[in-house]
């Protein structure tokens, strides 16, 4: 991401406008029909969120990703819920007794309402206890001075921005700041936000939070997997993962959620996605047993499961796979190894293993036999065991080289092969 930015909030307005010209044109009616609603003398709605942040900043939004609009109403939003839904074409699910509410645009732009409110943490990373409230308040409850800015995009003032909290300075100084000192232990989830925002504005952390850090990290342990997982989950699909990984080993984040779980920094090498993350922890961890505690510690889905199984699994056969000679036989080891376990080894290991994966799946697509199962029958192959055994006889040919799938003479000379076997 971009961090250019202007101190000139002026035309925010503008290039809000701008970017949904050129990114969602539904969006860009939708906003625009919300501007002149006849019911505006009855609340105030802004534009808040990462969105904001993005735009002070002059970011450059990322032409594959679909847009996400979060809207703040300062007051009753029963009667925006309608209007949005007609302007947009499509009905908005409501989700609570606050008047919260999501709506996906054909173009797949996420608009989600919600009514400014308060917020009340009974104890440490519980859910809180929200009341309506300004937007004043609202922006207070934020998780980071970045964060809490707000554009009006109603009345006569449409266009002005709220920053009470100067998100303006930090994002000059490109500065990761918590509007209040108990900010981490009322939700737990914040440290980790805090290594996401800090990688994509390119920034640090302020010593004061980071002070906060120290002193509230231990609190990730009381978050539930699910609530850990979807965090954990997010940072690891930033566009600048390395980054925000290297903010999170550097924040402590994963011993702080679970003793015994360690990012090495050769894991910053795999910035992939989750999949591959968690199998790069399988490849390089020294805890055989990793797969039998990590996953649900750390909220993993079944998938990522299976690339932590993967990464262990194939740490195993890495010797194995070093001595072996023929790529025939690598093959039939890696064939059934997770997709994400072999991308992740193919960046992690030198060597002859790391060779022989990268030469695995550098070939395997092409890997096609040109004799099917039916020619193998006119060929005098009977049905049954003996079939699939020269299939396999065929596919090790082509791995090993000694049969050119498109070299009709080669093709040949296995076919001759195979009658003379009968």
């Amino acid at each position: 991401m971009s961090t250019r930015h202007s101190m000139e909030s002026g035309n925010l307005l503008d290039r809000l406008f701008h970017v949904l010209h050129h990114r969602s044109k539904e969006a860009e009616s939708l906003l625009h029909t919300l501007c002149h609603l006849d019911a505006v003398e009855v609340f105030r709605v802004f534009v808040v969120g990462g969105l904001v942040r993005d735009l002070l900043l002059n970011a450059e939004f990322d032409a594959g990703s679909p847009l996400d609009i979060d809207l703040a109403v300062d007051g009753d939003p029963s009667s925006l819920h309608a209007a949005l839904a007609t302007a947009a074409g499509v009905e908005a699910t409501i989700h609570d007794r606050f008047g919260t509410s999501s709506a996906r645009l054909p173009d797949g732009t996420r608009v989600d309402v919600a009514r400014t409110r308060s917020e009340r943490y009974i104890s440490p990373g519980a859910l809180p206890i929200v009341s309506a409230a300004p937007i004043e308040v609202d922006l207070s409850r934020r998780d980071f001075t970045v964060n809490a800015a707000a554009l009006l995009l109603t009345g006569d003032s449409r266009g002005a921005l709220l920053d009470p909290h100067n998100a303006l300075g930090d994002l000059d100084r490109r500065l990761i700041r918590t509007l209040h000192r108990d900010s981490f232990r009322d939700d737990p989830t914040r440290l980790v936000r805090a290594a996401r925002y800090a990688a994509r504005i390119h920034g640090e952390i302020e010593r004061r939070t980071m002070s906060d850090v120290r002193r509230d990290r231990h609190y990730l342990d009381v978050l539930s997997p699910e609530r850990f997982g979807d965090a954990w989950r997010l940072l690891l699909t930033e566009r600048e993962t390395r980054l925000a990984l290297t903010f999170a080993r550097r924040l402590m984040i994963p011993q702080s959620r679970e003793a015994r779980w360690v990012v090495p920094k050769s894991a910053l090498k795999v910035t992939s996605g989750p999949e591959q993350f968690w199998a790069a922890i399988g490849l390089l961890s020294r805890d055989r047993s990793i797969g039998d505690w990590l996953p649900e510690a750390v909220g993993m889905r079944r998938q990522e499961r299976n690339a932590l199984a993967g990464g262990v699994g194939l740490k195993r056969e890495r010797r194995r796979i070093a001595a072996l000679r023929q790529m025939s036989l690598v093959a039939r080891t890696l064939e059934r190894v997770p997709d994400a376990a072999l991308q992740a080894a193919a960046r992690l290991w030198a060597g002859p293993s790391g060779s022989a994966v990268a030469r695995y799946l550098e070939r395997r697509e092409g890997v096609r036999s040109p004799i099917s199962a039916a020619r193998l029958t006119e060929l005098g192959v009977p049905y049954g065991p003996a079939l699939g055994d020269w299939l396999g006889r065929i596919e090790a040919a082509i791995w090993d080289g000694e049969l050119e799938s498109d070299d009709p003479e080669s093709v040949a000379r296995m076919e001759q092969q195979i009658r003379w076997s009968r």
